[in-house]
């Protein structure tokens, strides 16, 4: 039997009709797509009804269709939850169509859902390629399962069919990635954009109000240490220029972080020997961490190369040890890992504070945004910002009650590389 080619174009239409519509019209973030009813679910539901309710008929029961693209997707895109309603879907309309070919559909089709269940935990499915591996791995897997069975059901003169029919899906199943892909990656610009129009405003106010705030205040600050030093004074009075000292210390703190933001980074990014960095960080954060119960340890790589800037390195470290610190409030070890993995440098900050929910960690690094009391949260936006600056990522894990990892990554630089 030849493969209609009507059928299969109506079957490409299908598929890459709603994938369009759905990115075209519909804004959803990867943790709404995780969600059970989400718009990616109701999408792939459709697209596999209308695929399924068109095939190819090969002999009575034996239906060829692209449902397998949507079964795929709904599990690289949507997770567990997504993918199993589609499973549902997908069987029980191919159980109320009838003919032999559904115990076919039902043995490919749970075997195909086990092996998505199991792959999937192996894989991390961040990065495009990962994803790639991981649909093709499965896809693989479909078609063996589907030939080993048609093989069972003494089935031969289907197998080549089949087999040409699996690879027309696949490249339909490749176009779909890619569409889905890019449809990503456009949404993260449109975020980066928007990040930036808020940091682009925030800067302006700090360069417009810092310095004129920071002017009276240094003044206020040297009278009050003039008064201070006043051997006449009470030891209650004194006690009350201290505080005073303290708060015009910690609002001049954050002025400063303001006017990291509003500053132009002007200087060159040169290749710095990140370990050192690490150490002298470290020895400068031991004598605050000793005042709050913190004990730091350390294990750092020799020789790590990246292209940055010295004082941006000390800032960001700085704030993300100080944080991890700060979260611990009973005491506790600070643990700072330093290494080369894959081509990639990675510091991981490790503490053993109160950690951070799901929803906390989602708005960590957006501007305004802190879980301490008296923290501003344009520290750690600075941080996030000036790695990416570098071209590196920041990723956090956490969890209620058993700490915090902040790991920050850099492309490594070769010490072959570097100026003689």
């Amino acid at each position: 039997m030849h493969i209609d080619v009507k059928v299969v174009l109506y079957q490409v239409l299908i598929i890459l009709f709603p994938i369009f519509v759905y990115h075209l019209f519909f804004y959803e973030k990867n943790s709404n797509r995780k969600k059970p009813l989400s718009k990616l679910t109701f999408i792939m539901i459709i697209i596999l009804v209308l695929s399924m309710s068109y095939p190819i008929e090969f002999s009575k029961g034996y239906r060829y269709d692209f449902r397998v693209i949507p079964f795929i997707i709904s599990f690289v895109y949507g997770g567990t939850w997504p993918g199993f309603i589609i499973w549902i879907v997908l069987l029980t309309y191919r159980f109320i169509i009838g003919g032999g070919g559904f115990y076919v559909a039902l043995v490919n089709y749970s075997f195909t859902f086990l092996v998505l269940i199991f792959i999937g935990k192996k894989f991390e499915l961040n990065q495009l390629k990962h994803k790639l591996v991981f649909v093709n791995l499965v896809f693989l897997a479909n078609t063996l399962i589907m030939m080993l069975t048609l093989l069972k059901a003494n089935q031969m003169e289907q197998i080549r069919f089949m087999l040409v029919f699996h690879v027309v899906t696949w490249i339909c199943l490749m176009m779909v990635v890619f569409v889905i892909e890019n449809a990503n990656q456009q949404m993260e610009i449109r975020e980066k954009i928007r990040r930036d129009e808020k940091l682009n405003v925030i800067s302006q106010l700090a360069a417009s109000v810092a310095h004129e705030v920071r002017n009276p205040m240094t003044s206020a600050r040297g009278f009050l240490q003039l008064i201070y030093n006043d051997e006449n004074l009470k030891s209650m009075q004194k006690y009350y220029i201290e505080i005073a000292l303290n708060e015009l210390d910690h609002a001049q703190s954050i002025i400063n972080d303001y006017l990291s933001l509003a500053k132009p980074n002007t200087e060159e990014m040169t290749e710095i020997n990140i370990s050192d960095e690490v150490k002298k960080t470290i020895d400068l954060m031991t004598s605050y961490s000793y005042i709050q119960n913190i004990t730091i340890e350390a294990n750092i790589q020799e020789s790590l190369f990246i292209r940055g800037n010295r004082n941006e390195i000390k800032q960001i470290l700085v704030n993300i040890i100080k944080n991890g610190i700060e979260a611990m409030n009973k005491g506790g070890t600070l643990t700072v890992y330093t290494y080369k993995l894959d081509g990639r440098i990675l510091i991981e900050i490790i503490d053993s504070g109160k950690g951070m929910t799901k929803s906390q960690l989602k708005k960590l690094g957006t501007l305004f945004y802190t879980t301490k009391e008296k923290g501003t949260g344009v520290g750690l936006t600075i941080s996030f910002q000036l790695v990416q600056a570098m071209n590196g990522k920041i990723r956090v894990n956490s969890e209620p009650g058993k700490g915090t990892t902040f790991t920050i990554e850099f492309p490594v630089v070769s010490i072959d590389s570097l100026p003689l």
